[in-house]
């Protein structure tokens, strides 16, 4: 009897270890399709720069044009548009204003917007960009629009973490200067993340098309 079990023993364990892997295979074939299918597809044809991995914004302070803090907080639960600027800017920032403005009237994304989008104007010249007017400047072009400053070394905290760069250039005879600055809008998630990258030539239809999409692989992960 004893060598009958062991020959049985020896017949059993070979077609036991044959059924772990075949079933070890069959699981892994079937985690790897369900990892297919709940993945997201990354967005095709984007004009926009998505970031393979989102970049979590860190601390700052500023204030916005009705002089209330504006900090991380003000960022999480929305998508935000983020530009940043002067209101003495001859042509890129109206320009850009003028963009976002038809941006808000686009059909597809008027629930959207209505909801749970901002579009953040940031002044990095705080010296001549007060609060008061800066409310009255982003307003002009949509009064959904919102107004942002600080101090410089508060406004740096931020554009150092974006990589937005400005310079302030030499004053002329009667004071007054050009700020030289990017000309991009940084899209921003409802986690406070770095998403996108939207860079000059500004369009409406691109913009629009672009948020549509990046917004569906953002919930769809």
């Amino acid at each position: 009897m004893t060598d009958n079990n062991q020959v049985t023993d020896r017949k059993i364990k070979p077609f036991l270890l044959l059924a772990i892997a075949a079933i070890s295979i069959l699981l892994g074939i079937w985690v790897s399709n369900f990892n297919i299918k709940t993945t997201a597809t990354v967005p095709k044809n984007l004009e926009a720069t998505l970031l393979e991995r989102s970049k979590p914004v860190t601390s700052f302070s500023l204030v916005d044009h009705d002089n209330n803090e504006f900090n991380l907080q003000s960022l999480k639960g929305n998508w935000s548009f983020l530009f940043f600027g002067f209101t003495n800017c001859p042509d890129v920032c109206p320009l850009a204003l003028q963009v976002m403005r038809s941006v808000w009237k686009t059909p597809a994304l008027q629930k959207s917007i209505a909801t749970n989008t901002k579009m953040i104007f940031v002044s990095v010249d705080p010296d001549r960009d007060k609060p008061e007017h800066l409310k009255s400047y982003v307003q002009y072009y949509n009064p959904e629009f919102i107004g942002v400053t600080g101090k410089q070394d508060q406004i740096d905290e931020l554009t150092s973490q974006l990589g937005i760069l400005y310079g302030f250039d030499d004053p002329n005879e009667n004071g007054d200067y050009n700020v030289s600055h990017s000309g991009q809008i940084i899209l921003i998630d409802p986690q406070a993340n770095m998403r996108a990258v939207f860079s000059p030539p500004l369009t409406p239809q691109s913009i629009s098309k672009d948020f549509i999409a990046i917004q569906k692989f953002v919930e769809d992960n």
